[in-house]
């Protein structure tokens, strides 16, 4: 069970995350998670939370999706001690040489959003196709009823906060 502090700081930052009308998708909303980044307390619990979860796992290199989460993948390289590379989304290809990546490569897949998985799903196939073993996908927020870990199976996800 978990402690009401920690319920409490879950609360928090699903609090601070902001939805906007999606101008891709009508009627739907797109999320925004910079009340995250910009409360320091909330960003130290999520990259805490993180850390915690693989300080163990050996990680080899962790990969941001896109720009947007270089923020959360940073400090999670940095304690883990391994490389950190960016993949961006297919329409402008990937900034990560995936050619470089050695054979059995432990590797994290880092987003900030996990909605429908469709882009996350494509980033992971490009992962698979380096040689390198995509470990797990982590996200700082899960949009629980859009069902995108679902789409993403087998591959295991992980979410600091997951809005239901």
């Amino acid at each position: 069970m978990k402690s009401p502090a920690l319920r409490s700081t879950r609360d928090r930052l699903l609090g601070s995350i902001r939805t906007i009308a999606s101008a891709r998708h009508a009627g739907e909303p797109s999320y925004i998670t910079d009340g995250i980044y910009r409360d320091g307390q909330l960003f130290r619990f999520a990259c805490a939370d993180i850390n915690e979860r693989y300080q163990r796992r050996r990680i080899e290199m962790v990969i941001a999706y896109d720009s947007s989460a270089l923020t959360l993948a940073a400090p999670l390289a940095y304690f883990a001690g391994c490389g950190l590379g960016v993949i961006q989304p297919s329409s402008r290809g990937p900034l990560l040489d995936l050619h470089e990546i050695p054979a059995g490569c432990r590797l994290l897949l880092v987003a900030d959003i996990l909605h429908r998985g469709s882009q996350l799903a494509s980033a992971a196939t490009l992962l698979r196709q380096s040689r390198g073993e995509l470990v797990e996908i982590v996200t700082l927020l899960e949009v629980a009823e859009a069902k995108g870990a679902q789409r993403l199976a087998p591959i295991s996800t992980y979410s600091v906060c997951s809005l239901r």
